[in-house]
Formats: C-alpha cells, structure tokens, sequence
C-alpha cells in the first residue's frame, strides 16, 4: 500500500510538471485518471475513493486543477466505479469489459468538460463536442501506451486459461 502512495505522488508530480507542457489549447493529458482507474481496479472501490479525493484536492490545492473540488469529484467518481471492474472480466463478455471501462473514463472526462467549456455547450454544441473529446483522446493516447505494459484485464485479476 506505501509503495502505492509513493507511486501516486510520483504520477502527481509528473502531472504537475507536465501538465502545462502537454497542454495543447487548454486541452491536457489526466495521468491522475489512469492512476486512479488502475489503482481502484487492484484495490477497490473504498481505497480508490480516498486516494482518489485526495489526491484531487491536492491536484486542485496546487493548481493543477481549474475549478476546485471538480477534480476530487470526478476521480472519486471513477475510483468508485472502476472498483466494480474487480474480476468481472472473466464473468463478462470481453467486449462488454471494454465497453464498461470506457464508459467509465468517458463519464470522467464529460464532467469535467462540461463544467469547463459550459458556456460552449450552451453557444456551440458541436465546438463543445470536439473539445471533449480531443480532452478524452488525448489522455487515452497515454492510457494505451499503459495498457501495453499493464492491461486492464490482468489489473481486474483476470484468470485467462
């Protein structure tokens, strides 16, 4: 479980310290999401909640976040629901599996985009839309380059025979 925090606070200093140099017109990569995702998925949803608030309001405390306590929502959010993902990969089809995870990291990245581009949701529909999801791929570049290391089905302690 240490070496868990630590390796929370090394993912939180490497979005505080690259966030602004990945940032691509107010569009950013969420190292913290993938963190979060994985870390509720091996640990649970309680564990993930609780890290995943506070190392969102750590991220809102340093600026790192724009709006403060978004980020401690929307990653408790996740934390809580990826924690459902635990062994449901046998139990499922894997496409549902899939679908599941996405769907999670999408809700994710929708509340955090309607909250920050509001007022484009309301004046342009189609602009809010590209904005959201140029943030959701822009993080899932970097969520795939983890999953050739670490896939979510071994993450889920999937038992592949």
């Amino acid at each position: 479980m240490v070496k868990q925090i630590f390796l929370g606070l090394g993912v939180f200093i490497l979005q505080f310290s690259l966030v602004d140099f990945l940032s691509i017109k107010m569009i950013r990569p969420d190292f913290l999401v993938i963190f979060i995702f994985y870390f509720s998925l091996i640990n649970g949803s309680y564990k993930g909640i609780v890290l995943g608030f506070s190392m969102g309001l750590l991220c809102d405390l340093t600026g790192v976040g724009s709006y403060f306590g978004l980020t401690s929502l929307t990653l408790s959010i996740t934390a809580y629901l990826s924690g459902f993902l635990i062994g449901k990969y046998e139990r499922l089809l894997p496409y549902l599996f899939h679908f599941l995870w996405i769907s999670i990291l999408t809700l994710h990245f929708f509340i955090i985009s309607y909250v920050q581009f509001q007022t484009l949701f309301e004046s342009n529909f189609f602009d809010f839309l590209l904005k959201f999801i140029f943030t959701f791929g822009y993080t899932m570049m970097f969520f795939i380059i983890v999953q050739f290391f670490f896939p979510v089905k071994e993450a889920s302690r999937a038992k592949i025979s």
